[in-house]
């Protein structure tokens, strides 16, 4: 979850979530887990879903990037409507894990993403069954930070380039939050000082990374025995595992643009303030869109509420004119007075607004994945 606002730590909590949805912290069954080492020389890890229900063989694919405000999130547990909306209607369905920061960089991220999905496509047809998966027929959908990150990955992925992409509320200008006022934050109160987390976000070593962590408080909700079972991974809360954590927290609430350079830009890779600023533009898809005007781009669909404090929903309005203006078919739903995450109440085609906000969607990728039921 990528919170950009100065909320209270408890106001975030997941708590009442889980409450009213049972499900939501559990990993789906039914899928395979395989790992690969990427070029950083780090694994990262792939979960299979084979599709159900399937229209036509090969099947289409695809791929869900987690959000977590970069330093967070993994790829344990999905969205809840990705199953009933893509695997039980013919699609396979793939998550990824990416290295976290502060030890990795956005540009980072969106690499190990990008390698996520070329190695599937590389040996799904091994790991499914030749003639079961078509690797060129495949889509993209990322969640908050997921969806910054797979905005991106639609500037790069072009031979093939993916179908369609899902931006569930994805920041896809950052220059916002990098350019906000300094102001003075309160003292953290937490297991780890200000100090300690300042010096874990200018952290770059590699030895330290972690792939998968918590989205938020997962860890003051469930024991490690049961984050474990709901995950299905061997969960240790350990110094390292807590620190992720609470950094994700104290970055998020403290929204700080030095945070913001240190933790996910790595700004001291720059020699000067220019050289910084064209890359900020460079992890902007909505600047890269706006500069390069014949850049080719995949039809896109946006989910977002209008009450979103984490991601204003004029990130999503902005992207879709411009793509609009470039001829690329476009589809929005948004939601009124609804907050960040809002979309984890779709469980399934039964729950109100199902048909007026996921539905769309997923007919909207039918037609450019070219499925006709």
């Amino acid at each position: 979850m990528l919170n950009m606002t100065d909320t209270k730590k408890d106001e975030l909590s997941f708590d009442k979530v889980d409450e009213d949805l049972k499900g939501f912290f559990y990993g789906p069954p039914g899928y395979t887990d395989h790992t690969f080492k990427s070029s950083s020389g780090v694994e990262l890890g792939v979960h299979v879903w084979p599709a159900e229900n399937v229209i036509q063989d090969p099947a289409p694919i695809v791929f869900w990037t987690h959000g977590g405000g970069f330093l967070g999130g993994h790829h344990f547990v999905r969205l809840p409507w990705l199953t009933p909306g893509f695997r039980k209607r013919g699609y396979h369905l793939v998550s990824h894990n990416y290295r976290l920061a502060p030890q990795a960089a956005l540009d980072q991220q969106v690499a190990d993403s990008i390698e996520a999905v070329e190695w599937c496509r590389k040996n799904l047809p091994s790991i499914l069954g030749k003639d079961k998966v078509d690797v060129d027929r495949y889509v993209l959908v990322g969640e908050s930070a997921g969806g910054t990150l797979v905005t991106l990955m639609c500037l790069h992925l072009t031979s093939p380039p993916p179908r369609a992409i899902i931006n569930v509320y994805g920041l896809v200008d950052i220059s916002p939050f990098v350019n906000m006022p300094h102001r003075t934050p309160a003292p953290w109160k937490g297991e780890f000082t200000d100090e300690e987390l300042e010096r874990f976000i200018s952290d770059r070593d590699q030895n330290n990374v972690l792939t998968d962590a918590c989205c938020w408080n997962e860890q003051e909700l469930f024991s490690e025995e049961e984050l474990s079972k709901r995950w299905a991974a061997e969960i240790k809360y350990d110094k390292r595992f807590r620190l992720q954590a609470e950094a994700h927290q104290w970055r998020s609430v403290r929204a700080l643009s030095g945070d913001i350079y240190k933790a996910f830009l790595h700004s001291e890779r720059f020699p000067d303030k220019m050289e910084l600023d064209k890359f900020i533009t460079y992890v902007a898809p909505l600047k890269v869109l706006q500069e390069y005007k014949q850049w080719p781009y995949p039809p896109t669909a946006f989910l977002h509420g209008s009450a979103d404090e984490a991601v204003p929903i004029q990130q999503s309005y902005d992207m879709a004119a411009t793509l609009r203006e470039r001829g690329v078919p476009v589809i929005e739903r948004y939601e009124e007075g609804e907050p960040h995450v809002f979309d984890i109440k779709y469980t399934g085609p039964t729950v109100p607004g199902w048909e007026t906000t996921i539905q769309p969607v997923l007919d909207f990728v039918d037609q450019h994945v070219g499925i006709k039921r």
